[in-house]
């Protein structure tokens, strides 16, 4: 720690005699983020009134209104990753300013890094007590959005100090009174985001929320906002799942789900109305709708599918690597988040097999001799794990086998690493600097979502905003090994048994690769994201990522590679594929009429 350069360049003997909140006097919303500005202004006077040591404390105290907060990783709060940056001497200067701010939402932050640096129990106590002050008073403001972040991060830190405590106890009551205060607000959704704090922390009383939340949601509904109102119908299943009332859960998400068609219907011109239905058909699903009213709507949506158009189109380019990148960026850049993240996962197209397969005889031809000779592919150690056969020479079966491993193989080292560093990551990257997604954010994706088997919805949303945020360590051992049983999960839920029957008597299910061979799944998935699944999860001459990340052998540096980011795009793909499945349909019927019209004028 001592060999990295201080963060604060001033003299600590200096700083008893500035005040730090001076700059803030005329802030209007009490939040750290709000304060980078004004102190930025601070330095600048100080420094031309020859000042050093005032414009030190004070760019000091900027950069640590700069850390980000990241609810949703409680292990490294705050962002970027500061804390190894800070040095004894820093830690130092940030314990005397602590002293020395009146300002709930100041005082909070810098008691919030000195318990994260220093494990300061006490410094953690004040920092909850803080933050639950700045919450506070925020939420009797217009902006009150900014409290949300202090009421959880208050309560967090308050439950680290054992949640029998008066420190926890008196920062719930005060989130509980926000809670009950918000809704008469005229922000609709005020109370329903302290309500989602409050079911995070455990805390309030169920039944009396699920009273609120029903008459919100019932008023809702009767003033048309169906929107508003389907959020607070699955607040209140939330509070009846709470409260062990599973007959008012059940008819509390009926409720959610026949809001959620009534809200498609209201957007039927629209592009996403297909979508919307298709979603809500899943919620009425899942909330256990009967027969009849699942075929009605599903009969429905067929309609709609076969009426809809969509302006959305499929990246593509064909110039050099720099402008494509750019071309990346640009396609993501300047929508609202739902919008983006679509445009990445329905940029660049799936990779054709049968474009692959004659690409690889085409180099064959050109190049005989390298393609006369088989081949190994080695592990690390550079033991054999699987041998590709040489192409010349062989036929029927044989020639055809030979022909789709090195398919497999030219698409890893080719296709898939040009449209990871020409269109993905650019992208994501571009995705994650405009929008910084967080759970909530991503909620949307992994919510209702006929790929995602019940209970399994939380291990979908961290690997997903994982890989956005570049945590692909994480994103590569959550997501890779949930792709076989969700393929089951869809399979079974259209009919289709996974199982075999073996000659004991037992019916053990499907493994991946026979999985993915079941002419159903390519049937409901398509042929083009099999053949990419296959490749990135099993195939030895591929990326076989899934079984390699199963075994252990993927190592660190691994899980950020080509493979990695193939499989986490493929995920997000698959994830929102209902939005695509009437616009897929639309335009092969659209393509099918122009055919023939050009036909006839021939």
């Amino acid at each position: 720690m001592t060999d990295r350069k201080d963060v604060f360049e001033g003299d600590k003997t200096f700083l008893p005699g500035i005040d730090i909140d001076l700059p803030l006097s005329i802030v209007q919303t009490r939040t750290c983020e709000q304060y980078i500005d004004y102190y930025s202004k601070a330095v600048k006077e100080a420094a031309d009134q020859g000042d050093s040591q005032t414009a030190a404390v004070y760019c000091f105290l900027q950069i640590i209104c700069t850390f980000g907060l990241s609810l949703d990783t409680p292990a490294t709060p705050f962002m970027p990753m500061w804390s190894s940056d800070l040095t004894r001497n820093d830690i130092d200067a940030v314990r005397i300013l602590a002293k020395q701010t009146s300002d709930p939402a100041l005082r909070a932050r810098l008691h919030d890094v000195l318990w994260e640096t220093t494990n300061d129990h006490l410094a953690g106590s004040e920092a909850a007590r803080c933050y639950g002050i700045a919450a506070e008073q925020l939420d009797l403001t217009d902006d009150w959005v900014f409290g949300i972040v202090s009421f959880r991060r208050g309560l967090y830190l308050a439950a680290k100090f054992e949640r029998d405590k008066d420190l926890f106890k008196n920062s719930a009551s005060v989130l509980v009174k926000a809670a009950k205060r918000a809704v008469g607000d005229a922000d609709k959704f005020h109370s329903s985001h302290l309500m989602h704090v409050l079911l995070r922390v455990g805390v309030g009383d169920p039944v009396e929320f699920a009273v609120i939340s029903a008459s919100l949601a019932a008023d809702a509904k009767a003033k048309g906002d169906v929107h508003v109102a389907k959020a607070y119908w699955e607040l209140e299943a939330d509070w009846q799942r709470r409260a062990k009332n599973g007959a008012a859960e059940k008819a509390a998400r009926l409720a959610a789900g026949e809001a959620a068609v009534s809200e498609a219907e209201n957007r039927a011109k629209s592009e996403n109305a297909s979508f919307l239905l298709a979603r809500a058909i899943e919620e009425l699903r899942r909330a256990g709708a009967t027969k009849e009213r699942l075929v009605e709507l599903r009969n429905r949506l067929n309609e709609w599918q076969e009426k809809s158009l969509s302006e959305f189109k499929t990246f593509s380019t064909e110039m050099d690597i720099s402008k494509v990148v750019q071309g990346a960026r640009d396609h993501v850049k300047g929508h609202d988040f739902p919008l983006a993240i679509l445009k990445l996962a329905f940029g660049p197209p799936l990779t054709e097999q049968k474009e692959i397969r004659e690409q690889v005889i085409q180099n064959a031809k050109r190049a005989p001799l390298a393609h006369m000779m088989g081949a190994a592919i080695v592990d690390q150690r550079g033991r054999p794990a699987a041998k590709k056969e040489g192409l010349f020479n062989l036929q029927g079966q044989a020639l055809e086998d030979a022909l789709e491993a090195e398919s497999f193989s030219y698409a890893t080292q080719f296709s898939w690493p040009l449209r990871v560093e020409g269109f993905i990551e650019p992208a994501r990257v571009q995705i994650l600097n405009e929008h910084k997604p967080t759970f909530q954010d991503l909620l949307f994706v992994v919510e209702n979502n006929p790929f995602i088997p019940p209970g399994h919805e939380g291990i979908f949303l961290r690997g997903l905003h994982a890989g956005f945020h570049g945590d692909f360590i994480v994103a590569s051992h959550l997501l890779p090994l949930q792709i076989e049983n969700s393929l089951r999960y869809v399979l079974e839920e259209n009919g289709v048994d996974v199982s075999n029957l073996m000659s004991d008597g037992t019916q053990p299910v499907k493994v991946l690769g026979a999985i993915l061979g079941i002419p159903a799944t390519k049937q409901i998935f398509g042929e083009q994201l099999c053949f990419e699944l296959r490749g990135c999860l099993i195939e030895k001459t591929g990326y076989d990522f899934r079984n390699r990340v199963a075994h252990g052998f993927v190592h660190e540096g691994e899980c950020y590679s080509n493979a990695a980011i193939t499989l986490w795009w493929l995920v997000l793909r698959i994830c929102l594929m209902p939005v695509f499945q009437a616009i897929a349909q639309k335009e092969s019927a659209t393509g099918a009429a122009e055919s023939q019209i050009e036909s006839a004028s021939q």
